[in-house]
């Protein structure tokens, strides 16, 4: 891992990962490979002429290379930039936008409604590519390295930012992953840097987790709480449980791996064998189970601590519908709100369950009619 570090940060890492700007780039017609690879480095937009040239020789699209004005932006890295250049196409942009939540399936389904994506298959077979994304993503190299992706339904769920990114009308899949990876890293790093700097005090927390670890729980912080008060004591209770050693039985970690759109889970999902099921593992999931948004990051690193120190251990819905949560020390303060609530969240699911059956009636209605 450490080796890919180095070849990173001096061929492939980009020349301003931060810069977002864009410059037009000018390929004229019968320049070659190695002319445009001189232009770029001229105007500080390549870090190494060679590792370009032999991309382009690499991938075969020497003859895709077409004479024209391109958009390309520092914070590119040279694998971008080739898929730029052999598209003939790209100054075209859109606006796509991920939003927290969502998951790594989600995102597959949104890139296909708006046609940038044709292969739903290919692009989760991407976001398991070990080898590729490790050399460009150094926060998922260090999960990797841990350990402890094996079981993970996908090793890039939790690592795809969500935000409103402008972007290639005709950027591949990879490009597009490599783009949403890359804002990751710069929200994380910013979180890091504060905590470093000392802009944020770094407090004393129950248990100590890696970067990794941060994603997976401000994963389940982002299922759980719409509030950024809710968040900071949603990720309260988790360290408060994951300290006392006690199962932190998060209904969305289950969720994630059936599908269930019901509120309240069934005591067979409860029992499912899987290692995202926090009902029967103990500590953390095996891996994220979405994109967790900026604000859920910053709560998993910063949990309320008056609700730490008040050892709060539970926590339930009052109200599907608003996502509003109470608190509660001990069990028997918890199962009292569980049973003052359950019948409101009875009532949610069977009013969804009709909603989800008129919806397929008049579907279906509709396609008797055409």
């Amino acid at each position: 891992i450490n080796g890919w570090y180095v070849v990173y940060d001096n061929f492939l890492k980009p020349m301003e990962p931060d810069n977002k700007a864009t410059v037009p780039f000018v390929i004229e017609k019968g320049n070659t490979v190695t002319k445009i690879a001189r232009n770029l480095s001229e105007q500080g937009l390549l870090r190494n002429q060679g590792i370009f040239k032999y991309l382009v020789m690499f991938r075969g699209v020497t003859s895709d290379i077409q004479y024209g004005t391109y958009q390309i932006s520092p914070s590119m890295n040279v694998s971008e930039i080739v898929d730029i250049i052999s598209s003939g196409t790209s100054s075209v942009e859109r606006t796509i936008r991920i939003i927290p939540g969502w998951t790594v399936e989600d995102i597959a389904q949104y890139f296909l409604s708006i046609g940038a994506l044709t292969d739903v298959d290919e692009f989760y077979r991407l976001c398991n590519s070990v080898d590729y994304f490790a050399a460009n993503s150094h926060q998922v190299a260090q999960a990797i390295a841990s350990g402890t992706t094996s079981s993970r339904k996908y090793l890039l769920e939790g690592y795809l930012a969500p935000d409103t990114y402008r972007v290639f009308a005709n950027a591949s899949a990879e490009s597009l992953l490599r783009t949403l990876l890359g804002q990751t890293e710069i929200v994380m790093d910013e979180l890091y840097a504060s905590i470093e700097a000392g802009s944020d005090s770094e407090e004393e927390l129950p248990v100590s987790l890696t970067q990794d670890e941060i994603i997976i729980l401000a994963s389940m912080i982002e299922k759980e709480a719409v509030t950024d008060e809710d968040r900071g004591k949603v990720s309260a209770v988790f360290y408060n449980r994951l300290a006392a050693g006690m199962k932190l039985e998060s209904d969305p970690t289950v969720k994630y791996m059936t599908g269930s759109t019901s509120f309240i889970l069934s005591s067979k999902e409860m029992s499912l064998d899987t290692p995202y099921n926090t009902y029967i593992v103990t500590g953390l999931p095996a891996g994220p189970i979405c994109n967790p948004s900026p604000a859920a990051l910053e709560a998993a690193l910063h949990p309320n601590k008056s609700y730490i120190e008040q050892q709060y251990l539970y926590f339930c819905s009052t109200d599907p519908k608003t996502g509003k949560l109470q608190f509660s020390q001990t069990l028997e303060e918890h199962n009292a709100a569980v049973a003052t609530y359950w019948p409101l969240w009875e009532a949610y699911d069977a009013e969804q369950r009709a909603a989800r059956e008129a919806a397929k009636e008049a579907a279906q209605e509709g396609n008797a009619a055409s």
